[in-house]
């Protein structure tokens, strides 16, 4: 990376502990991309909503093998029934491209056993010593993804195709810090909503490596909102440069961290799920999307419940 590039960059770190559901997670299986260092949001004391791909393996996409289930998928997303001829061709290319570019596929079937969860409190400092860092672990052994988690990247990790990237993870004793109670939203998203993007994602200040677990957020606003017919969406949040500073966006780690409403910062309106293929834009996961999903999953464990 280069210099002067930190997580959620360029974005302060929380020392104020106004983000402390915000938290850092590792899981037990070694990916070559490094995505088992990721970031995540309590939900609960005892649960952990983060992106799907940071606690699934990814795998080679075979195009030669049977792959009828994935066309599936994609017919569903888009589909071309009751279109033009023109739009059926569109359509179709785009299918046949993303299944043409994919090389690495990350689904439910292969998923970590058993996650670090780590929650990072700042301590309070001199205003001239760097803020000390308090990290207590909870550990996960129930790791639930999203049934229908599918994402489809290129050989050089471009996303190709998201959908559902969500995962919950079971605590297996509840955190003890007092964090703020986050509350999920009562409405979809809609471009033009200002949000505070929230990661542990890490990268390089200056000559500085900043290790993975420092918690930074940034603000942004939600550019484009993208619905398919199979019920996922997610959103695009980027915002101009302000002259030659660089605007905030999504680093290595950030996964699975959250993305907060302005208006109301206990509000998870979406989950981190990828940086943009422009390189300046950030893409989320609709909360509100899968609200079912999740309420289900937190119920299912008799767990406390999350705010309205």
């Amino acid at each position: 990376m280069e210099a002067g590039i930190s997580a959620v960059y360029p974005g302060p770190r929380d020392t104020k502990n106004r983000y402390l559901s915000n938290v850092a997670i590792r899981t037990n299986a070694k990916k070559e991309d490094g995505s088992e260092q990721c970031s995540g949001v309590l939900i609960s004391p005892r649960h952990v909503l983060t992106a799907g791909h940071c606690v699934c393996l990814k795998k080679k996409f075979l195009p030669t093998a049977p792959q009828q289930h994935i066309a599936q998928r994609l017919q569903e997303a888009m589909p071309s029934t009751g279109k033009t001829r023109e739009q059926r061709a569109v359509i179709d290319a785009v299918r046949s491209r993303i299944l043409e570019h994919a090389a690495t596929i990350i689904d439910p079937s292969l998923c970590a056993t058993s996650v670090s969860v780590q929650v990072v409190e700042y301590l309070p400092s001199k205003a001239t010593a760097r803020s000390r860092l308090l990290q207590s672990e909870y550990l996960g052994r129930v790791v639930h993804p999203h049934p229908r988690l599918l994402v489809l990247d290129d050989a050089n990790g471009v996303s190709w195709f998201r959908e559902a990237d969500l995962a919950l993870i079971h605590l297996e004793s509840p955190v003890s810090e007092r964090f703020r109670s986050i509350k999920l939203p009562e409405k979809d998203v809609q471009a033009g909503h200002s949000i505070v993007m929230v990661g542990h994602g890490f990268g390089e200040n200056g000559d500085t490596t900043n290790e993975f677990g420092d918690r930074h957020y940034g603000e942004s606003i939600i550019d484009t909102v993208e619905r398919l017919p199979s019920g996922s969406v997610k959103f695009i949040a980027r915002l101009p440069p302000q002259g030659s500073k660089q605007a905030p966006r999504v680093y290595g780690g950030d996964s699975g961290g959250g993305g907060f409403s302005k208006a109301d910062d206990r509000v998870l309106i979406g989950v981190i799920s990828a940086i943009g293929k422009d390189g300046a834009s950030s893409i989320f996961t609709s909360v509100f999307a899968y609200e079912d999903w999740l309420k289900q999953e937190l119920n299912h464990e008799g767990a406390a419940t999350v705010a309205p």
